[in-house]
């Protein structure tokens, strides 16, 4: 369990470098002068964002085989890419 911990805050903290969030999260903190409680918030924040995606994600993978959840997240993924080419996104 550990390791997975360890993995996830790995690649969401690379995959996260430089995201619009974190210049919002500096602005915040910037202009309310108070780091900790902007850390909290954001952290907050992405926790209620992101806990629902994963407790479905652990329902799917024991719903279904991993590689038809690989399936689907690529095609949703492609989707949403050629959403955004097309400029409807």
């Amino acid at each position: 369990m550990l390791e997975a911990l360890a993995v996830s805050i790995g690649v969401v903290a690379l995959g996260e470098i430089g995201d619009k969030t974190q210049v919002a999260t500096v602005m915040l903190a910037m202009k309310y002068a108070q780091p900790l409680a902007v850390t909290l918030g954001t952290t907050l924040g992405m926790l209620v964002a992101n806990v629902p995606v994963v407790l479905l994600g652990e329902r799917a993978v024991r719903a279904l085989p991993v590689a038809w959840v690989q399936r689907i997240a690529a095609l949703v993924f492609a989707l949403l890419g050629g959403a955004v080419l097309l400029g409807l996104g």
